[in-house]
């Protein structure tokens, strides 16, 4: 786990405030250089695929174009989603190496420090 503790017995612990972690500005930035890659991926993807499958049904003509021998225009775009598939996936992991993953140790740091200092209060206020 990179910086972040795990909770104790697989139940939730009633010391972290999990709502409060979700608010913080580190977890938003977080939430937010995500949905940055995400969205715009998956659209581009999406209208990628959607211009495959109307192309295959609706231009047949084009479709059937022989590049080489026995090899057709449909069939290579059929095989473009697979490596645009793969291409996607390496992007993503470099962002995520790159970028994602210094956001979660901050985060998780914030985190951590915010469930340590609700411990020591209630520690404090139980002796």
């Amino acid at each position: 786990m990179s910086g972040a503790r795990a909770v104790n017995g697989g139940g939730a612990d009633q010391a972290i405030d999990w709502q409060a972690i979700e608010r913080s500005p580190e977890f938003g930035e977080l939430v937010a250089a995500r949905r940055r890659f995400v969205v715009p991926a998956a659209i581009f993807f999406l209208i990628f695929f959607l211009t495959y499958l109307l192309l295959a049904a609706l231009a047949r003509d084009f479709m059937s174009i022989q590049i080489v021998d026995g090899f057709t225009v449909g069939f290579a775009l059929a095989l473009s989603q697979i490596a645009m598939t793969w291409a996607i996936t390496f992007l993503y992991l470099r962002r995520a190496g790159s970028v994602f993953e210094p956001l979660e140790q901050r985060a998780a740091a914030v985190a951590e420090q915010r469930v340590e200092s609700t411990q020591h209060r209630s520690e404090g206020s139980s002796r």
